[in-house]
């Protein structure tokens, strides 16, 4: 392995720059002229594995995120010789050249770059990846006004660990800790770095590393160095707790869009960057960057649909790596070309880390240390938010709850008078996770010597689903049919056994009261509707509720108790919908019992119940189509005469999927058999299944929206694996 292999159909320019993993060359495209910056990882490198498996994760983080706020990923290529990442060519210069000529910039110039590269962070987070190295050195500013965020080397899937390290003069306390990274630490890089374009100093300097540490950890910022009208924006985005950041960058840029047309009016954006024009155009002059402005090329016309290369890159050297376990390589030349096989990497997955609010009302005697969980990762922002509103809800909650108590004067003054201080704490749990659910137990205590009344101590449970960020309750839980009171009955008649001492009755005074009471919340004093009247938790072995028995009536001595209900014994009382959310077989009732042969190609599937079904024609080939239109689901089946292996119709699919505008996310095949899975262009989901022979083929295809999934899984998992496909040696 030596430095001077090179990606087949480039030829280097020039140097850009050089680094201790790697480099970074001008290169041009020797098919279409194209110039694209190729960043080549050191040839010594490629055998330590710790740092080859880095380096392709960084393209397949990379080519998740889309925006033109970040440097393009167009192809990761790898051969036993070399790897590199193929990338657009930004005519432009880094945020650390330009600060070393310019020392300071304009508040207005350093609101745009920050602002620009915001919205770069903004489209990494909804993809689910933190960039946990934001500093000048990786923000190119642009001659055509735009500033753009590189290099993912450092990053790591939203809500995980990676290593422990960064840019130390810009990295967040929970970045020193080892915690994992989350939207809020790159929110704080951002907001020490915009604090060093207008004061010329970095917030915190120190001769150790160590010193350094301390200083992010616990010294207060050096607000006296920022205009006012900026120090609540610095304050709020670099807050030693992430808690009380932003949540994100695209919140962060809300803020500062609100801040800057406050304080500089409406035309604040178009100034800054009228103000830096200049100097980035005398500064890309220097460099062999400025080539791409007399070749014409500054737009690369390279599409990435997904992030991956569609264009003539694509055409060229194949398609970029989306998974560190790529599971087949062509072989093109004597370069191995990763194409796009397998799944994403394990922990892509949705991930859920427990945060803590830590505080002291301003105005109240009341302190607080209140958990909650936060979920990252998830392929859409929107849903992640309203996620991780529902589930910041109880502790929001529990303290509105508190300052009302406090707003009565009587009960107000009794605190003071005695030097009392409510200290409230919650501990969060995550009592299970499943791809499309998260069931979550908040246990709220109170310490206080006025407020001591038991029912200031409860637990409280939230369940959300992953797919649609819903909270769901008793009606999303139960079946119709159980929601009313002979449902009730036999709901409480399978606690029973469960409790401690069974269901406890009513006081009885006099000739009243004495009855037992149960779990039905439409027979409590208040009264309601035929639902439980418990919280209600999910865990790997059964449905968990939390009972207040002096809130169904019982003596106050009671008091709470929790109670476990297997899922043996109450399956029949879930929605099926729920049960697959769960990972759980649904009773039989809402299993597909209808089966389908085609007649000319005799293929048979089983077909889900209610669906409409139509004739589907293909070219020379016959079929089925099954339409739910509450759903918004179809499933087609069909043969067709066509004597193409699987690998190469896999080909040609995956081909069409990316031209239309969608998103392929997991192909394979074998000799026989393929599978193709993603997003259409509309955003919905696709799966599709295929058998092919020597002289025709039988294939099996789905198409659903995304919020829909969670009770589709269970419905295409049963037609894939019932799917047969009939003689495919013969022409029909």
């Amino acid at each position: 392995m030596t430095e001077t292999w090179q990606v087949p159909g480039f030829a280097e320019v020039d140097v850009l720059g050089t680094g201790g993993f790697g480099r970074v060359v001008l290169a041009k495209h020797e098919a279409s002229g194209q110039l694209v910056a190729v960043k080549y990882l050191h040839g010594e490198f490629l055998a330590d594995r710790g740092i080859a498996e880095g380096f392709r994760r960084e393209a397949w983080l990379l080519r998740g995120v889309v925006s033109p706020h970040v440097v393009r990923l167009f192809e990761f290529v790898e051969s036993p010789r070399g790897a590199a990442l193929v990338m657009e060519a930004v005519p432009g210069v880094s945020l650390r050249a330009l600060l070393a000529t310019e020392n300071t910039l304009a508040p207005e110039s350093a609101l745009a770059i920050l602002k620009g590269s915001l919205l770069g962070l903004a489209a990494a987070h909804a993809a689910g990846v933190v960039h946990r190295d934001y500093k000048p050195g990786n923000v190119l500013v642009s001659r055509e006004g735009e500033s753009k965020l590189v290099d993912f080397g450092l990053a790591t899937l939203d809500g995980h660990s990676g290593l422990a390290a960064g840019s130390p003069s810009y990295m967040a306390p929970e970045q020193w800790a080892g915690s994992p990274g989350m939207p809020a630490t790159d929110v704080y890089a951002a907001t020490c770095v915009f604090f060093q374009c207008i004061t010329g100093h970095r917030p915190f300097e120190a001769d150790t590393t160590d010193q350094l540490r301390s200083l992010h950890e616990r010294a207060s910022v050096p607000l006296d160095a920022v205009p006012e009208v900026l120090r609540p924006l610095i304050a709020r985005g670099m807050a030693k707790d992430p808690a009380w950041r932003p949540p994100s960058a695209e919140a962060f840029v809300a803020e500062l869009e609100a801040t800057a047309r406050a304080a500089y009016g409406k035309d604040w954006e178009r100034r800054g960057w009228k103000r830096l024009a200049t100097s980035v155009a005398a500064l890309t002059a220097l460099t062999p960057l400025a080539l791409l402005t007399t070749a014409g090329i500054a737009a690369a016309p390279v599409t990435a649909a997904g992030g991956a290369g569609t264009g003539v890159f694509a055409a060229t050297v194949g398609k970029i790596v989306v998974s560190v376990l790529a599971i087949g390589a062509l072989v093109a030349g004597g370069v191995w070309i990763y194409s796009r096989l397998g799944d994403a990497p394990r922990d892509a997955a949705l991930s859920v880390a427990v945060q803590t609010a830590n505080g002291q009302d301003a105005t109240l005697p009341i302190s607080y240390s209140l958990q909650y969980p936060q979920v990252s990762g998830h392929a859409d922002a929107v849903v992640q938010q309203r996620i991780n509103d529902a589930l910041r809800t109880p502790i929001d909650r529990r303290l509105q709850s508190l300052r009302q108590e406090l707003a009565d004067p009587e009960i107000l003054n009794m605190v003071r008078e005695r030097g009392d201080t409510l200290n409230a704490r919650t501990t969060a749990v995550v009592l299970l996770q499943t791809p499309s659910l998260l069931s979550v137990r908040y246990d709220h205590t109170l310490d206080s010597a006025v407020i001591a009344h038991s029912s200031w101590q409860f637990g409280e449970t939230v369940n959300v689903d992953l797919t649609t960020g819903q909270v769901l309750g008793p009606r999303e839980m139960f079946r119709p049919e159980v929601l009313n009171a002979a449902g009730m009955a036999t709901l409480t008649e399978r606690l029973t056994p469960h409790t401690k001492n069974g269901f406890c009755s009513t006081p009885a005074i006099g000739d009243y009261g004495g009855e037992q009471v149960s779990i039905d919340a439409a027979e409590r004093i208040q009264g309601g509707d035929h639902v439980p009247a418990a919280d209600i938790g999910f865990t790997g072995t059964g449905m968990v509720f939390l009972i207040k028995w002096y809130d169904l009536g019982c003596v106050e001595a009671a008091g709470q108790e929790t109670v476990t209900l297997p899922y043996d014994e109450a399956t029949d009382l879930l929605r099926p919908q729920l049960l697959t959310m769960l990972g759980r077989e649904a009773s039989a009732s809402s299993a597909p019992g209808k089966t389908y042969t085609n007649p000319r190609f005799g293929f048979s599937t089983l077909v889900p119940e209610g669906y409409d079904a139509s004739p589907y024609s293909p070219p020379d080939g016959d079929g089925m189509q099954y339409t739910d239109a509450a759903l918004g689901a179809t499933f087609t089946v069909w043969g067709a005469n066509d004597g193409r292996t699987a690998q190469e119709i896999l080909a040609a699919a995956s081909k069409e999927v990316v031209a239309e505008g969608g998103q392929v996310t997991h192909q394979a095949a074998n000799e026989t058999t393929y599978t193709l899975s993603g997003y259409g262009a509309d955003g919905r989901i696709f799966y599709e299944r295929g058998y092919a022979g020597s002289a025709s083929r039988a294939t099996m295809r789905w198409v659903y929206p995304r919020e829909h999934k969670a009770e589709l899984d269970t419905p295409v998992e049963r037609t894939a694996d019932a799917f047969h496909p009939g003689d495919l040696t013969q022409r029909h």
